[in-house]
C-alpha cells in the first residue's frame, strides 16, 4: 500500500496532475484569448496521460503553450465569434414572438447543437493533428458526426463534472478541468486510433 507503484499513491498522483494542470489553465487562461491555446495544452497533455506518457507536466505545459499559440487563438476566435452570433440569434427568436422566429428557432437551435459538438471535438483535434484550421474544423465536424454516441458522453462528461462541482462537492472544481479533460481524452484516444 505504501509503495509509489501501488494503486493508492498512482490515485494520488493523478489528483496532483489533474490540480496542477487545472491551476496552470486557469492562470494561462485569464486573458480569455489565450482559453483556446491552453485547453488545446490540457488536451495535449491528457491524450498522453491516458497513454502513461506525459512526462513533467509544467515544463511539458508551457513548451507545447508555445508551439499551439498562433493557430488554437485564431481558432478559438473564431469560435468565440460563432457562438456569440449563434447565442444572440437565439436570444432574439426567444423573445421575438412571430410564426418566422418559431421556425428560425428550431434553425438556430440545430445549429447551436452541431457547433457545440463539433467545438467539444475541436481542441482536441488540434492537440492531435497536425494541419491547418480548415483541417482541424473538418475533422471536429466529421467525428463529432461519425461518432456521435461518443459525442453525447464526451459533452454529458463535462457537464455532470460542472454540476456536481457547483451544486454537489465544490473542491471538485479544483481539479475539474484535469478531470474532464482525462476522462474525455479516454474516449478520444479510442476514437483517434480508429483513424
Amino acid at each position: 500500500m505504501f509503495s509509489y507503484d501501488s494503486p493508492v499513491w498512482k490515485f494520488m498522483g493523478r489528483l496532483v496532475d489533474f490540480l496542477v494542470l487545472t491551476l496552470l489553465w486557469a492562470v494561462t487562461s485569464l486573458p480569455v484569448v489565450t482559453m483556446g491555446t491552453a485547453t488545446t495544452v490540457v488536451y495535449y497533455i491528457t491524450l498522453k496521460m491516458t497513454k502513461d506518457q506525459e512526462g513533467y507536466i509544467i515544463p511539458a505545459y508551457f513548451k507545447s503553450f508555445a508551439r499551439f499559440f498562433a493557430q488554437t487563438t485564431k481558432v478559438w476566435i473564431m469560435v468565440l465569434a460563432v457562438g456569440g452570433v449563434l447565442c444572440g440569434n437565439l436570444y432574439l427568436c426567444l423573445h421575438l414572438h412571430t410564426p418566422v422566429t418559431t421556425m428560425l428557432l428550431a434553425a438556430f437551435f440545430l445549429l447551436a447543437a452541431v457547433f457545440v459538438m463539433t467545438a467539444a471535438y475541436l481542441f482536441p483535434v488540434m492537440a492531435w493533428l497536425d494541419g491547418s484550421i480548415a483541417d482541424y474544423l473538418k475533422a471536429a465536424f466529421y467525428l463529432a458526426l461519425k461518432y456521435f454516441g461518443w459525442t453525447i458522453l464526451i459533452i454529458v462528461i463535462a457537464g455532470c463534472l460542472v454540476v456536481l462541482g457547483i451544486f454537489v462537492f465544490w473542491p471538485l472544481l479544483l481539479i475539474i478541468v484535469g478531470l474532464t479533460a482525462y476522462l474525455q481524452s479516454l474516449i478520444f484516444n479510442q476514437i483517434f486510433s480508429r483513424q
